[in-house]
């Protein structure tokens, strides 16, 4: 095998599939990545393929138009090459065309620009893993921008100990024309919507890990307009027509999510979201470790936001719009400024009933609910 790829092309190819390969496998074909570079079939090209045996991801780079194209493929084959290593070389390369070669006899690619030249040994194209493959049988189309979006109003949101098994991914749920993101960690939980554009939507619901929508939103660019999400029995694929990434689902039942969340609030209130965030930043700074806790006191004259530990106090007064009686409620603060980096209106609406239900923040469709913390 022997082509040469536009360095930029190949390092942004290289860099989001390198993102699900295992750092230390059992095998080093398990810390490669693998090459197939063809002039034929419906996407000559290259395509760079990755996987860590729960996540696998597939971007192609294609020979494109012009007088000078982005790859230009000699001889095709196939190649499985160390990908922390290819990645780091072709970082450090100059401008311009890389050339890879592949001796597969030795199992050896050389790779040269400019008056460089290196030299990797491979793994057998024959040991690397299969990526599943989804059919669309149960599928939606959705915005990039909107996906993207959905993922980073819920993802942060999702479990982070590994024994939270159904809470460690989000909950994706298709249905009337509608997909909804949902995470939680039994803390906190965030909730988004967004529609789809297909005229005839498919309908499913599946835990996705957190792993694999992260690593999807960083593969997603501006040249990616639609995304098709489809579902399988143990998989999803999320494919454009640049790249995909096929996820295994997480197994077990997602708690029931619309319990939790309160139909009506009995108190509102409209803070500036970046005076919100930089009171409660800095309150936290006196918080404990061990009981991270803010008093939120709304009044109709403001918010005032304070922490008092062992190590001291802090205390700011933060203008609101709040019609209600005078009001005091206990939240941990980093559930607080986590969901409001994600959001981006001016305001934000804060609802709540009293000191010991949960608190929403509400932005459009979507629903953001933290538990309460004492205060007493």
């Amino acid at each position: 095998m022997r082509f040469t790829c536009e360095r930029d092309e190949l390092v942004k190819a290289l860099g989001a599939v390198s993102g699900v390969v295992a750092s230390k496998g059992i095998h080093p074909v398990y810390e490669s990545v693998e090459i197939i570079a063809s002039n034929e079939g419906d996407h000559p090209g290259l395509e760079i393929l990755g996987t860590d045996l729960e996540i696998g991801m597939r971007v192609r780079v294609p020979i494109g138009d012009g007088p000078t194209p982005t790859v230009r493929i000699e001889q095709p084959g196939t190649a499985v090459v160390p990908a922390q290593r290819l990645v780091a070389i072709c970082r450090e390369l100059p401008k311009g065309g890389v050339t890879f070669a592949w001796n597969a006899d030795q199992r050896e690619c050389t790779i040269s620009a400019a008056r460089g030249r290196f030299k990797l040994q491979g793994q057998s194209p024959e040991d690397f893993p299969e990526i599943p493959t989804v059919d669309d049988a149960k599928s939606v189309v959705i915005a990039a921008s909107s996906l993207k979006t959905l993922i980073r109003l819920t993802a942060f949101a999702a479990a982070r100990e590994r024994m939270r098994y159904a809470l460690n991914g989000v909950l994706v749920r298709a249905e009337g024309g509608v997909i909804e993101f949902v995470a939680t960690d039994g803390r906190r939980l965030a909730r988004a919507t967004a529609p789809v554009v297909n005229s005839t939507p498919g309908e499913f619901q599946a835990i996705v890990p957190t792993k694999g929508l992260q690593q999807l939103d960083k593969s997603l660019t501006d040249g990616d307009t639609e995304v098709r999400l489809s579902v399988a029995s143990s998989h999803m694929c999320a494919r454009t027509s640049r790249v995909s990434v096929v996820s295994r689902l997480v197994e077990g039942s997602f708690p029931n999510y619309k319990d939790v969340i309160p139909a009506s609030c009995k108190q509102k209130a409209i803070v500036r979201r970046d005076a919100f965030t930089s009171a409660l930043k800095r309150a936290s700074l006196v918080t404990s470790r061990d009981a991270q806790s803010v008093r939120l006191e709304f009044k109709a004259d403001g918010l005032t936001v304070s922490a008092h530990s062992a190590d001291g106090s802090a205390e700011e007064i933060v203008e609101c719009d709040f019609q209600g009686g005078d009001e005091a409620v206990g939240f941990n603060p980093e559930f607080l400024l986590e969901a409001l980096n994600v959001l981006t209106a001016d305001g934000v609406q804060f609802e709540w009933n009293d000191r010991k239900s949960p608190g929403k923040i509400v932005e459009g469709d979507y629903v953001y609910v933290v538990m309460p913390v004492s205060i007493e």
